[in-house]
């Protein structure tokens, strides 16, 4: 199987540190801006306050402006305008996934405007990866789209991210397992000689070793509030090492069936609640049923419930659906758009829709009695 193969690594610059905020100035005096458009959500901005220097002090003017909710069309367009009409030279975005990816679309439809990203969860590689994630203004998931171009710095304050809603965390965990199982099947089957795939491949196998080795403790470890070694190895993997399994091999570590499931969850109004490693976490399980790898669900059990990742519909708000409606989310998983095109298996809607059919099946006889 010969897929493209562009690698777009990391970010420019990666500064992961307490006090990493304190580095913002003077990196905005080194790349001469003097202007930038400062966008973030309420609760992230109400987090990350305290450690934010005053901007305007080194002599930089600032135009603040508030997240509407979703990464979508209207909302990059939206940011793009902004950006010419104020004469922006940089953006920054601080908060969760939309918000960086909304600040990433912004800035490279703009003109290639520099981007600086302040992510205030570990939800996702969001901060790392160089592409964005599209929704509709309704929550709709409408595809992604990949720049050329990287983001010109990433701040990490672990301080904020050890004060995030744990729930995200663990989505963020989810997401970063998917990125070994969705990767697997195309990184084994390629003879295509390249250190970049090599490289992807042993990204992808930390994506679920350190997970599983200290995921579950450095949850308790963020409940407790304590910065430890094992809470940020895990921070970091949602971040960098799930950033790095595309970043090296571009279509060959892209996301495939999980998040084709993912993807077609979101046709369904009760899900838009739900996190979007959460729905990741039901999508690697409906994977591993159509590539017949069973002996893996179970290994993956214990975990699923440590963490109290969904196992079945139900645990998605979506129990009490008809056979016709669980076929319609099979259906969208099949749509021309979708990811699932990626799958080396070649899948059709029988396979989704048998495949969790047979999850349903799976998760009932693994219920905790």
């Amino acid at each position: 199987m010969t897929l493209q193969l562009i690698s777009r690594i990391a970010p420019q610059e990666y500064i992961s540190e307490v006090g990493a905020y304190e580095r913002l100035a003077s990196a905005l005096e080194t790349r001469f801006i003097k202007r930038v458009l400062f966008l973030h959500g309420t609760k992230s901005m109400k987090k990350a306050a305290r450690y934010l220097p005053d901007l305007s002090r080194q002599g930089i003017q600032v135009v603040d402006v508030l997240f509407n909710g979703e990464c979508s069309n209207n909302e990059i367009q939206r940011i793009i305008d902004l950006v010419k009409n104020e004469k922006i030279n940089a953006i920054i975005g601080l908060g969760g996934g939309k918000v960086l990816d909304t600040a990433k679309a912004a800035g490279y439809k703009a003109g290639s405007v520099p981007v600086i990203l302040l992510p205030t969860m570990a939800s996702n590689c969001a901060a790392w990866s160089c592409l964005s994630v599209l929704y509709k203004d309704n929550g709709e998931c409408i595809g992604h789209e990949i720049y050329p171009s990287q983001t010109s710095l990433v701040l990490v304050e672990p301080r904020v991210i050890l004060d995030s809603p744990i729930d995200y965390f663990i989505a963020g965990v989810a997401d970063t397992i998917a990125k070994w199982y969705e990767s697997d099947l195309l990184l084994q089957q390629t003879t295509r000689k390249s250190l970049a795939l090599f490289f992807a491949r042993e990204a992808a196998r930390q994506c679920l070793e350190i997970p599983l080795n200290h995921a579950e403790k450095a949850i308790q470890d963020m409940r407790d509030g304590r910065l430890t070694d094992d809470w940020t190895q895990v921070m970091e993997t949602n971040i960098m090492a799930s950033g790095l399994v595309a970043g090296f091999g571009d279509e060959y570590g892209r996301a495939t069936a999980a998040h084709a499931i993912h993807d077609a969850l979101t046709i369904r109004a009760e899900t838009h609640h739900l996190l979007h490693g959460i729905k990741v976490a039901y999508g690697i399980l409906v994977e591993l049923v159509i590539e017949n790898k069973m002996d893996e669900m179970q290994r993956l059990l214990p975990f699923y419930r440590a963490l109290g990742l969904p196992l079945s519909l139900a645990d998605l708000s979506l129990g009490d659906l008809s056979m016709d409606e669980i076929r319609d989310i099979a259906v969208s998983a099949l749509k021309p758009t979708s990811l699932i095109h990626m799958h080396p298996m070649k899948c059709t809607v029988d396979t989704v829709y048998n495949a969790m059919i047979e999850l349903e099946k799976w998760s009932e006889q693994n219920a905790v009695k």
